[in-house]
């Protein structure tokens, strides 16, 4: 959102820029913001936006789902909360403009007015840091689910020392609970020695993903698109192995990251650029250099007001 607030005054806009936890203080706006169900987790804040549609019926009101709009990490927990945001927009259909990161999600919401807009990220922020590599193989974020607690049993268990995973502290010791269904006891704690603890501020993350010499990516949300981790690892200068996504194409992507289609592959794959650091070099070259011409927010942020016009 600070991403999109730099662009918009960039573009000669001006910007309030306020936690819905605070908004208590109406104003007329043109247009307003929202990440995810923004200020409907917040019963003050939704009052608030209600008194700014009265001060002006006109005004347009954007939520900007970059979460799957039915998972916790989108409504904060509060089930319910689909439904009450869906009674909102048939009350306000025309101020209420949804914009996705994924095209799968227009199809739940077709009854109002819809667009894409995949995931863009602050080039200022992640940026080539110039650092030398000082991991092998990198994970940020929840090693939670299935699918992510598999493949990384596969690297644990063939690159016991090379992976370190980065994520809440919580989240990393509810993985270690029932990475028992993947890993023995010996691989469970080679498992355990990989976690380095929780990242503070967007400059360390940038600077993890630049000093990596593989960053592991895998996508669960969404069917086709990718995620934040995809353009912070390519705008940082890191070398993404990313697990085979459609959008990779259409968002020409194909030629600065790398694709896995199986645990196998991957494997094969870590092996193969741990080795070629020639490869995995001219790979990052070419992914900074997409990233800040194509999917930098801050260049690209009136683009979600033209999508609403």
């Amino acid at each position: 959102m600070r991403g999109f607030k730099k662009g918009f005054e960039a573009a000669g806009h001006s910007v309030c820029f306020v936690d819905v936890r605070k908004l208590d203080e109406p104003s007329c706006f043109d247009y307003v913001l929202s990440y995810d169900y923004g200020y409907m987790i917040n019963q003050n804040a939704l009052l608030t936006v209600q008194k700014i549609i009265s001060m002006n019926p006109k005004v347009k009101l954007i939520h900007y789902f970059a979460d799957n709009p039915s998972l916790k990490y989108a409504h904060s927990g509060k089930f319910e909360l689909k439904e009450k945001f869906l009674e909102f927009c048939n009350s306000h259909k025309n101020n209420i403009k949804l914009v996705f990161w994924d095209r799968k999600f227009l199809n739940d919401f077709s009854g109002f007015s819809s667009s894409y807009f995949p995931i863009c990220v602050d080039c200022e922020i992640y940026k080539d840091y110039g650092l030398e590599m000082k991991y092998d193989v990198t994970f940020l974020g929840r090693p939670l689910g299935g699918l992510r607690q598999k493949i990384l049993s596969s690297v644990v268990k063939n690159f016991p020392d090379n992976l370190k995973i980065f994520s809440y502290p919580k989240h990393f010791d509810e993985s270690v609970r029932t990475m028992g269904d993947f890993l023995n006891d010996r691989e469970l704690k080679s498992y355990k020695n990989c976690f380095c603890g929780f990242v503070q501020c967007q400059e360390e993350l940038s600077k993890i993903y630049n000093s990596s010499k593989i960053n592991l990516n895998i996508n669960l949300q969404g069917d086709n698109s990718l995620n934040y981790r995809t353009f912070e690892v390519l705008a940082s200068k890191g070398f993404l192995l990313c697990d085979k996504r459609e959008d990779i194409k259409s968002l020409g992507l194909e030629n600065v990251l790398v694709q896995y289609e199986s645990e196998h592959d991957l494997i094969n794959k870590i092996s193969h650029y741990l080795s070629f650091e020639n490869e995995r070099n001219e790979i990052r070259a070419r992914a900074r250099k997409l990233a800040s011409q194509h999917y930098n927010i801050v260049a690209r942020a009136g683009e979600i007001l033209n999508t609403v016009e």
